[in-house]
């Protein structure tokens, strides 16, 4: 009789305990996440008067997309934002500054409701200057950065992020340079080989 008990006990933890990872196997495993937000940060040198050029502050916007790694503690990440800014000067410099990257986040997910997380992402760097003749750049780039996640349900929540990215510049030559039949030239250079910029943003999480 003792023996039936225990045996069925077991079977129940076992079930309870199968039922458990069935529940986080079917639990929400992508997170998409718009978000807009601001950037700081940037800075050249002018290829005429060698003072700095700083790049204005601006609005950026983009999206994270998240895939557990195997737990949610752990995932990883893509995003791409964006920030139409200028380069400071005499003659103001338009530009597009773009990031692409890919990494993975570590979600400390022991402290709720509010959900700290660290993260490090690879990938590039594109510079577009809204002005004729001028040339896009593309350059390798890093990020660090952390933040919050708060959700209100299993599936929304909101996202604070702060994190810095770190662009590797060739000071050796010119930057947003022209080839034109009167000659070539380039607008900025490098001030030094690292194009660092600072990222705050607020996105809204949807989760599948």
């Amino acid at each position: 009789m003792r023996r039936g008990v225990i045996h069925a006990v077991t079977s129940a933890l076992v079930m309870a305990i199968a039922g458990t990872s069935i529940a986080r196997a079917d639990g929400t495993k992508f997170e998409i996440t718009p978000f807009v937000g601001q950037m700081a940060g940037g800075e050249f040198e002018d290829t005429t008067t060698g003072g700095d050029r700083d790049v204005e502050n601006d609005l950026d916007y983009g999206l994270f997309f998240n895939v557990n790694a195997g737990s949610p503690d752990r995932q990883y990440e893509m995003f791409y934002a964006q920030q139409g800014t200028s380069v400071e000067g005499a003659v103001p410099i338009d530009i597009d500054i773009q990031y692409l990257h890919v990494g993975g986040i570590v979600n400390f997910t022991d402290v709720q409701p509010v959900v700290p997380f660290f993260g490090i992402t690879i990938g590039a760097t594109k510079f577009s200057p809204d002005a004729t003749g001028l040339d896009d750049e593309t350059k390798f780039s890093v990020s660090v950065g952390g933040g919050l996640k708060y959700k209100f349900t299993d599936h929304f929540g909101l996202r604070l992020d702060l994190r810095a990215f770190v662009s590797m510049l060739d000071t050796d030559g010119g930057f947003l340079c022209a080839s034109t039949p009167a000659g070539a030239g380039c607008a900025i250079t490098a001030s030094s080989d690292t194009f660092v910029q600072y990222h705050g943003s607020l996105g809204f999480i949807a989760a599948f």
